[in-house]
């Protein structure tokens, strides 16, 4: 079951974190990678490509290409679509080193209350990861939970993620609107066949 919550306002840092960033990437979508590190502004971007490894170990190998005097990781998966300015929007989000956070919330029907709340407040926090479109985590925990994952089972590698937050019991926060929406047209490495694989708002599209 999915534990989700609207809280106040939990900013508790005035110094601006600095984000790290990798991208997720599959031989069939190669046309993606220059227009991801066009877009977030960084040819220098590394990319981790699934070589015949599998979702897995790519998804690990992504996760180990953080810069290490970072204060945030996040793992862009090549099927997403960062915001304007998305790096600057998501350091002036990234103030609080306890928590995780994920730059997607998406369009699930059961989820439609709260991301109208979500709007609201500014912000969901959740026990659960839920996508893994766009996951961000201090650098601190990064060793620890390549370490935790690869012990579990799961063929979803943001599953493998959820587990770990779970058990140490760190929380997730959805920014409203999100700051990365979902291709849609790509089929799903994950067998997921929905073609309603969008964010239920997404910031680009809110500021028209």
């Amino acid at each position: 079951m999915v534990v989700v919550k609207i809280v106040g306002n939990i900013y508790k840092d005035t110094k601006m974190s600095k984000l790290s960033i990798s991208i997720m990437g599959h031989p069939s979508r190669q046309i993606f990678f220059g227009w991801l590190r066009d877009t977030i502004g960084d040819c220098t971007i590394p990319i981790s490509v699934d070589d015949g490894c599998g979702i897995i170990e790519n998804n690990r190998r992504a996760w180990k290409m953080y810069d290490p005097k970072a204060d945030f990781h996040v793992v862009i998966q090549d099927d997403a679509i960062p915001c304007k300015n998305f790096k600057e929007k998501a350091e002036k989000i990234l103030t609080d080193k306890s928590m995780a956070y994920n730059f997607y919330f998406g369009n699930r029907q059961k989820y439609k209350y709260l991301a109208e709340l979500g709007m609201k407040k500014g912000h969901i926090i959740s026990r659960w990861t839920s996508w893994g479109v766009a996951i961000c985590l201090p650098i601190k925990i990064i060793p620890e939970m390549l370490e935790y994952t690869k012990t579990l089972k799961s063929r979803h590698d943001d599953t493998r993620i959820g587990h770990f937050l779970k058990h140490k019991g760190i929380k997730i926060y959805f920014p409203m609107p999100s700051l990365v929406d979902h291709r849609t047209g790509e089929n799903s490495l994950v067998g997921d066949t929905s073609n309603r694989r969008k964010a239920w708002y997404f910031i680009d599209n809110e500021n028209k």
